[in-house]
């Protein structure tokens, strides 16, 4: 069982579809439109997403240890640090032993970043408005704390990086 906890119009959903056919799929987000403009894009599919979930990924609702996967894709950056970390504790929630949370978003220590001329940076702020929160974050520490146990973080673009946290048995 996965759940999309950012899924917006849906791509990533059914990108996990197509990556994991056997499993049943679900997708939330805060927004409504998106939700509407992602069930449009299931009927045009033909279907396949378990369920579409409107509330906040920091408060989902949904029952605990409910997911295998739970997926948070470019989301963090959007966020304060504060809401970051509720959403940690709210995946950790829904992440049933053995399974995971997997997280893909920009990666603060790349050197795209470190080495952005400081106009670009100010413009790339001014559409970002939590990304100096975001970019002082420590991720692998706020996951611990969240209660995951074994975290791997790697570059998955020059400016992404793909951080997946684990659950004990």
């Amino acid at each position: 069982t996965i759940l999309d906890l950012h899924c917006t119009v849906g791509l990533g959903c059914f990108a996990l579809r197509r990556a994991f056919p056997a499993a049943t799929v679900s997708g939330l987000d805060f927004s409504p439109h998106y939700l509407a403009v992602a069930r449009h894009h299931e009927a045009e599919r033909g279907g396949g997403i378990a369920a579409w979930h409107h509330a906040l990924p920091e408060a989902t609702g949904l029952p605990s240890g409910s997911f295998d996967l739970v997926s948070a894709f470019l989301l963090l950056h959007e966020m304060p640090q504060d809401t970051t970390r509720r959403i940690l504790r709210e995946a950790r929630r829904l992440v049933r032993p053995g399974g995971s949370l997997a997280v893909m978003d920009m990666d603060p220590l790349c050197s795209a970043y470190q080495t952005m001329p400081a106009p670009i940076l100010t413009l790339l702020k001014s559409t970002e408005p939590y990304l100096d929160q975001y970019f002082s974050l420590d991720l692998e520490q706020e996951l611990r704390a969240a209660g995951f146990d074994a975290i791997t973080s790697r570059p998955c673009s020059p400016r992404h990086r793909a951080v997946v946290a684990s659950v004990a048995l």
